[in-house]
């Protein structure tokens, strides 16, 4: 038996100390072709050192080693040894192809995926094997290239693609439309990968896209068939929800908003829809339920704190809108509503306050130029009165109850 065999013993049975031995005679006894497959299943489970201990050795005989020295070194973080090592293939090497591949991954993975893209301009040059376009155009598709991603996806069949690297050129075709604006193409290549093998991402994006041109009713047959056949696929009853809302299945839309929620509880986009369809099926004790447990979760509870206090203005909750105030309230609607709150339980002077900070932000809106001045009216404030009634006239010029107003100021 060869020393590299024994090695290979003594590995399997984790024996290391032998295998350290067998190695030392191995690098002295064995012949460079039996090393070279040492070296090679070596690198393939891992065990770096030794393999790089090998090919150094058989560098003259091998020059092609590089390649493998480069990956390495890749691998320990010597991005500058590796491109040092790959640069040894010269360009009339059998395996300078190879060394562009290995140079453009590197590249890639640094961030400069520019410079990868010329070494796979550089590659397809030299061949037209179908994983060397393939690869260039995946480059392509992560610069934005989208148009010579197209031209390059489409010299490949895709049924060969697909069984050799698990990508459908369809799906990145249509991926590429997408990222042109041109979301009829997009969509027909996404249904032509789905004909030929079900994927849920594509599924996915094909009845966004549907959606996005409010085709909703196609859209819908897309997300059924997600939701039959992987309902744990993440975060697409939202927007399934708002498709069905959209050919008013409100009812069917609920029920989707509520399975979503069963997965995860906390978010707040499925609550506030929900609290949205509930509010519209006439339910507003269930429209609260929602955005009080919105509010409960929520990084940013603007809009909540206004759905709220709107909820609250229209049962003439007042005490329940005025609750809401707090210091960190920017919602302009928010304010104004908690302002007609105050005002309803008499408590002008706090009414006021938030209706002359309101001021500058609304100074165009007449119907709170309207609620400002019967406020003022209150205080006797009768000049300011008169000029915002003289604006306001300006906006709504057949308002005769302003316009008597005025007549009597």
């Amino acid at each position: 038996m060869l020393n590299s065999e024994k090695m290979i013993a003594a590995i399997q049975n984790q024996d290391l100390a032998h295998a350290k031995k067998y190695l030392k005679r191995a690098l002295r006894e064995d012949d460079p072709e039996t090393l070279l497959s040492l070296a090679e299943y070596l690198q393939s489970i891992g065990f770096y050192p030794q393999a790089k201990e090998i090919y150094l050795q058989l560098q003259s005989d091998f020059p092609e080693v590089n390649i493998n020295l480069a990956q390495i070194a890749s691998e320990d973080g010597e991005i500058d040894e590796a491109f040092l090592y790959l640069d040894v293939i010269s360009p009339d090497s059998p395996h300078y192809l190879e060394a562009l591949l290995v140079k453009a991954d590197l590249y890639d993975a640094e961030g400069l995926t520019d410079v990868a893209r010329e070494k796979m301009l550089e590659a397809s040059r030299i061949s037209q094997d179908p994983l060397v376009i393939f690869g260039l155009a995946e480059i392509e598709m992560s610069l934005e290239l989208f148009q010579d991603a197209i031209k390059h996806y489409a010299q490949l069949d895709n049924r060969e693609i697909l069984e050799a690297t698990g990508v459908s050129t369809y799906e990145r075709i249509g991926r590429a439309y997408a990222g042109l604006g041109k979301f009829e193409a997009a969509i027909e290549f996404f249904e032509k990968a789905i004909e030929i093998e079900f994927d849920d991402q594509t599924v996915f994006e094909t009845a966004v896209l549907l959606y996005d041109q409010e085709e909703y009713q196609r859209a819908n047959l897309y997300f059924k068939q997600l939701d039959t056949i992987n309902p744990d696929f993440a975060g697409y009853e939202y927007i399934y929800a708002r498709s069905l809302h959209a050919e008013h299945k409100t009812d069917e839309a609920l029920r989707l908003l509520q399975q979503g929620l069963s997965k995860n509880a906390f978010d707040s986009r499925l609550l506030l829809l929900a609290s949205q369809l509930s509010y519209e099926e006439h339910d507003k004790k269930a429209a609260e339920d929602y955005l009080l447990k919105a509010l409960d979760v929520a990084e940013d509870d603007e809009e909540i704190l206004m759905r709220l206090s709107n909820l609250y203005l229209e049962e003439e909750r007042f005490e329940d809108v005025v609750h809401l105030d707090n210091q960190t309230i920017d919602n302009i609607l928010t304010k104004w509503n908690i302002a007609k709150a105050y005002q309803a339980l008499e408590k002008d002077e706090k009414a006021l306050e938030l209706y002359d900070d309101l001021a500058v932000d609304l100074a165009d809106n007449p119907e709170f130029l309207k609620d400002y001045i019967y406020i003022l009216r209150e205080f006797g404030y009768h000049d300011k009165m008169a000029s915002l009634a003289e604006k306001y006239l300006q906006l709504v010029p057949d308002d005769s109850d302003i316009a008597d107003l005025l007549t009597q100021l």
